[in-house]
């Protein structure tokens, strides 16, 4: 396994407020995906951590 389905979504929330509010936070994320394609976007935002912790969804 490598890339996308290594990697899982998290933000250090409340603490990412004090640079801006969540919406902000998850624009920024959204710019940092925009170069993967549909479903190794899924993998990072939560694919992977479903996974991982063995969550059927």
């Amino acid at each position: 396994m490598s890339g996308p389905d290594r990697l899982m979504f998290g933000s250090d929330w409340p603490v990412a407020i004090l640079a801006g509010d969540y919406a902000k936070v998850w624009r920024e994320t959204g710019v940092l995906l925009a170069g993967l394609g549909e479903n190794d976007r899924a993998a990072v935002l939560g694919g992977t951590a479903a996974r991982f912790y063995g969550i059927e969804v």
